[in-house]
Parts: structure tokens; sequence; C-alpha cells
């Protein structure tokens, strides 16, 4: 064997090698994208071992593409009687998430930003000092929070507290948010920056798509770890879990503008405390919930 030969051998890089419209080499990473037997390729038509419409014209008409073939993401490449082939499934899986990452990003920095733009169009309307001085007060408190995000900043060890606290903080941004019910009997161990957006999210969807009534309430799971669910009234989905993923939004958002990153934000969030999001039909309700640690001095059985 020459020393060409034996270096695509053992090359990641698949090689095809052939002459008009037969194959004469293959080296064993072609073979093995293209799911064919190395030793019984040779000498083969190009169409017996390419098997895919979109190879073979790029091997009769040269030139470079990324083809979705056989399961995987193959860059093509042909110079001549050559065709250079490179599995990019996995790199392009990464583009994809740190593209989803991009988009997940600005959502959370759209709430703030939001609540800060709805702040100063009420300081416009020249409110009276009291609530001027309560709006300022919010005003500062988002832009702390927009602050916390940009540099990556969290609550690193959170102390208990209630998710009630956030009823103030939710009321401003959501303007049916005084129609939910809560029924929030624990005390939980996260971020509060955090599971506010969460509730945004969650409760949002839930005033906008689903019907009354819209309740929050939590369950304790297991010692020191629970749930915090938010339930509506609306008709049975097809589908829960896809919802979760980016850019996928339920048949009753039809025709509303919207990212469709809400829920997938809500994962994120839930992942990164070490619990989960789930969604489903729960005693004739949707349910949209996270798991989450919470207090074991203060968390009662529901």
């Amino acid at each position: 064997m020459n020393r060409w030969r034996e270096a695509w051998e053992i090359a990641e890089e698949g090689l095809l090698l052939f002459e008009g419209d037969r194959l004469f080499y293959l080296n064993p990473a072609a073979a093995q994208m293209l799911g064919v037997a190395p030793e019984r390729a040779a000498g083969q038509p190009l169409a017996f071992v390419l098997r895919h419409r979109r190879l073979l014209e790029l091997a009769r008409r040269g030139g470079e593409e990324v083809v979705g073939a056989f399961g995987r993401r193959i860059r093509v490449r042909v110079r001549g009687g050559a065709m250079f082939i490179s599995d990019v499934s996995a790199l392009e899986r990464e583009r994809e998430e740190l593209a989803d990452e991009r988009r997940l990003l600005a959502h959370e920095f759209r709430t703030p930003a939001a609540g800060l733009a709805g702040l100063v169009e009420f300081l416009q309307q020249d409110p009276p000092a009291a609530e001027r001085r309560e709006a300022l007060a919010l005003m500062r408190e988002e832009a702390e929070r927009l602050l916390r995000l940009a540099s990556g900043q969290g609550q690193r060890q959170p102390s208990a507290w209630s998710p009630l606290e956030l009823r103030p903080r939710l009321a401003r941004l959501l303007s049916q948010a005084d129609e939910v019910e809560w029924l929030v009997k624990h005390e939980v161990l996260v971020d509060r920056d955090q599971l506010y957006q969460v509730l945004v999210n969650l409760l949002d969807n839930a005033l906008r798509y689903g019907r009354p009534p819209v309740r929050v309430r939590t369950r304790r799971l297991g010692p020191g770890h629970g749930l915090l669910a938010v339930s509506d009234a609306g008709p049975e989905l097809a589908d829960y879990d896809s919802l979760f993923e980016p850019g996928r939004r339920g048949v009753h958002a039809a025709g509303v503008r919207g990212s469709g990153l809400g829920l997938a934000l809500v994962r994120r969030i839930a992942r990164s405390w070490g619990g989960e999001a789930r969604a489903a039909r729960v005693g004739g309700e949707n349910e949209f919930a996270v798991t989450l640690p919470v207090a074991e001095e203060e968390a009662k059985d529901a």
C-alpha cells in the first residue's frame, strides 16, 4: 500500500475516487458515512454507492454543499474525480444550540426591558408623588435585574422565600394578574429573578391562551424537592412536551405574535436548578410546572 493510501485509510474525512460514473476507491471513513462495505464498493457504479440524488449531481458537476443524507449532515466537496465528505452533524447541532441560546438570552432581557418601558409611560402621565416614587423604585429594581443578567450574576445560595413576594411585580407587568388565584404553601430556594421570569412566561401563556380560573400552586414532592405549577381551564392540547422546544407554539397561539421562546426559557431555567419543566392535562386543566428546591422547614404538604 502506498503512502497516500495509508494516510487516507486512517483519515477522519471521507474520500471517494471515481472515473466517469464508476467508483474505484473509497476510504473507511467514507464507507462508514455512506453505510457501505469498502471491499465491495470498488468498481461499482457511483449510483450504487452514493444512493442519493444530490450526491450524484455533485459528483457529476462538481462543487461544494452540505447535504442531508443517511441521517446525517454531510459536507461534500468535489474536485475532478475526487469527492471529499465530512460528517458535520455535530457541528451544525452546536451552531443551532448557540443560535437558540442567543434567542433565549434576548427573550430573557425582554421582560425587564418591557417593564421599564411601561414604567416610563406611567411616569409620563405625571402621577401623584407617592406613585411616582413607587414607579422609580420599581425602575431601579428592573434596571438592577438587567445589570445582573448582563453580568451573568445571580443569587448563588438563595435563602428561603415565598413566591407570593412576586405578586406585586407580576401585577405591574401582566394586566390580568389580579385574576390569578394563588395556592402557594411552600418557600423556595431559587433565584428570585429566575422564578419571576418563569412565572411571567407561564402566567402570560395561561392568561392569554387559557381560560379561567388561572391558579398558581405549589406541591411538595419529597424532602427538599417541590413543584410550582400554573394551571388553567382551557381545552386539552394535542401535544404538551414539544411546546418547550424553541420556536414551538401551541395551536391556541395561532395568529398571535410571539417568538415561541417563553417555555424554552422556562425549561432552561428549571434545569439550571437541577429541576425540570413539564406540562400535562391534570384534573381537567392544563398544568405547566417546574420542579425546584423547597425549604425543608417551611414545606407543608398540599
